[in-house]
């Protein structure tokens, strides 16, 4: 069974399996995202799989999407299923809703690796990619996304649109 909790009650647990994850480029400050979590419609909460903290979702709840910002499981916990199993669960909560998320353009392994494991779990790969905009402008490194979808692949004015919201509301 898959249960969220939230962030901020175990914000060091969670920080630690953030700084593991994701590369200088691809995250935000600790005070950032510490502002970030005080948003509304922004939620960063840990995974519980079978009793263990085994990782982090960061999500944004807009009106015309749900968008993942982040997620990512403690290297321990990867290939155990929880990855899935989260998914599935977030996928029930939140309906027929459209989910959005990132990844890096696939050429290596590890990025091939992940957007297969997204298909796994019925999300679309969508062709056009884009630089990142930058959390931290001191971080020279330029991170190629591109977007994938759920339930369904988006048509090209739609991934405009859900582009257009990103840059606007997040970035």
């Amino acid at each position: 069974m898959v249960k969220l909790i939230d962030g901020s009650q175990i914000f060091g647990t969670l920080w630690e399996i953030y700084l593991e994850a994701f590369s200088p480029a691809e995250r935000r400050s600790r005070k950032d995202l510490i502002d970030t979590m005080e948003l509304k419609n922004y939620f960063f909460n840990g995974i519980k799989f079978k009793g263990n903290n085994c990782g982090l979702v960061g999500f944004w709840v807009f009106d015309e999407f749900i968008y993942i910002e982040y997620l990512a499981m403690k290297s321990s916990t990867r290939g155990s299923g929880a990855g899935s199993k989260f998914l599935e669960h977030f996928k029930n909560i939140f309906g027929k809703r459209k989910i959005i998320l990132e990844v890096e353009h696939p050429v290596t392994n590890m990025q091939i690796r992940r957007v297969n494991f997204y298909k796994r779990n019925g999300f679309f790969y969508n062709k056009g990619s884009f630089i990142q905009p930058k959390y931290n402008e001191e971080i020279k490194e330029d991170v190629e996304l591109n977007i994938m979808s759920y339930p369904k692949k988006l048509e090209k004015e739609e991934l405009a649109k859900v582009k257009e919201i990103l840059f606007e509301r997040v970035y």
